[in-house]
């Protein structure tokens, strides 16, 4: 769900509470309240950090595929994906050591 979707149900929802209550006073109630735990957000950046990876290392083995002949193009994204896979794990724990995680 996106930012905008999400602050136009988080209005609708909180209109709805205060009608039912008697009050509006605009402070979010709630789950509404909550925000992503710390673990949430190391899973999120752990995955964004996957995906740079595998998008970059899949990337740069189909331009290999097609730059240097003689090699199966299935064979060259499979092990790019493998191999971005790897790297954006390393990255991961490079971030991780310089922050002292």
């Amino acid at each position: 769900m996106g930012k905008r979707a999400r602050k136009g149900r988080e209005t609708a929802l909180q209109q709805h509470n205060g009608q039912q209550n008697g009050q509006q006073n605009g402070q979010k109630s709630g789950k509404q309240n909550e925000e992503f735990s710390p673990a949430d957000k190391r899973f999120a950046g752990t995955l964004n950090y996957l995906a740079r990876g595998v998008i970059i290392g899949g990337s740069l083995a189909v331009i290999a595929g097609w730059l240097i002949p003689g090699l199966e193009m299935g064979r060259m994204l499979s092990l790019g994906l493998l191999v971005g896979c790897l790297a954006g794990v390393t990255m991961k724990n490079i971030n991780d050591r310089k922050e002292g995680r």
